[in-house]
């Protein structure tokens, strides 16, 4: 019988949950055999569903399971939350392959940290944008490939998530840092490195909500090393919104709507392209073929990209905190 990957996850909330649904398409390749969450219905009703262990503490998980890999589904203040988090470097010392769902970290001291130990560790990783794998993506970097590209626009419009921790910047980050990170990573894909970022956030659209500290909107200006600029907004204040990219081509434009497909629109030639993959599978897919053939190479979206789009991220607060001051990324 071939080699399963034994899996533990850490978080069995609503982003875990999206990976459990492939995992029960994986059961030739990979088994969930230990999950751990604060929540005991949530963590029990898991264990069942997979007939795993069940834990209230990763330590304790980590200490008794024999796991191949992990994943890390948690809300984002807890990767470094005093008395919680730390789990990404126990998991790695244990010598546990590594999958951190996005934001990885809310600051660059501890990605940096993560990195340096999956490196010296040499140990399979990846992180939760799944957005890459979409099967219309090779085609649109090859269009953009031949284009000289002017700008760019970026979006993730719309509501707000009810989560508890969404709503303050110390435990979510704020919009630009948990949700548009999609955004960002995508810009970074298509277009490259990131040497500058300038930002300004607004307050006050939204009123009425309890508890809530975080930018209502904001709009934060790109460099790109190979002279592409951009600005990616985010909004949390409507039903009606919009999330994609905007590319803005000599004689060319390309309309990127996330997670749906893209029309790209030149004088003589239109293309129109829907996303037609189960794009959330194929990265775990990725991620469990990656273990089992010892190839990092087959993960579109390693730790250490992930780590970029965060750095990104918090520059783009950095610079609201600043009245827009401009930050460098060189």
């Amino acid at each position: 019988m071939a080699k399963k990957v034994k899996v533990g996850f850490v978080g069995c909330g609503g982003i875990a949950g999206y990976h459990f649904g492939h995992f029960e398409k994986l059961t030739d390749r990979a088994r969930i055999t230990a999950v751990c969450d604060l929540v005991d219905e949530r963590v029990q009703k898991t264990a069942v569903r997979f007939k795993a262990t069940p834990y209230k503490d990763w330590r304790e998980m980590l200490a008794k399971e024999a796991l191949d890999a992990v994943y890390v589904c948690i809300e984002p203040c807890a990767h470094t939350k005093k008395g919680s988090g730390g789990m990404e470097l126990a998991a790695i010392e244990k010598g546990c392959h590594l999958f951190v769902e996005k934001p990885v970290a809310l600051s660059m001291a501890y990605a940096n940290k993560v990195l340096a130990a999956l490196k010296k560790k040499k140990l399979i990783n990846a992180a939760g944008f799944q957005d890459r794998y979409q099967d219309i993506v090779p085609y649109m970097k090859n269009w953009l490939a031949k284009k000289e590209i002017a700008f760019i626009n970026g979006y993730w419009v719309g509501g707000m998530p009810g989560v508890w921790w969404w709503r303050r910047r110390d435990t979510s980050g704020g919009q630009a840092v948990e949700q548009t990170i999609h955004i960002f990573d995508m810009a970074r894909y298509l277009f490259g490195d990131v040497v500058a970022v300038q930002a300004f956030g607004r307050r006050g659209v939204i009123t009425g909500v309890e508890n809530y500290d975080t930018e209502d909107a904001s709009a934060v200006n790109l460099q790109f090393a190979n002279g592409v600029i951009g600005t990616i907004y985010s909004g949390c204040f409507t039903k009606i919104g919009k999330c994609g990219i905007d590319v803005y081509c000599k004689d060319a434009r390309l309309e990127y709507g996330e997670r749906a497909g893209f029309k790209a629109v030149e004088s003589n030639l239109t293309i129109d392209m829907k996303t037609g993959n189960d794009y959330g599978q194929e990265e775990d897919d990725a991620f469990i073929d990656a273990i089992l053939e010892k190839d990092q190479s087959l993960i579109l979206s390693p730790y250490s990209e992930a780590a970029k789009a965060l750095e990104v991220t918090l520059a783009a607060n950095e610079s609201m905190d600043k009245g827009g001051a401009l930050v460098s990324l060189k």
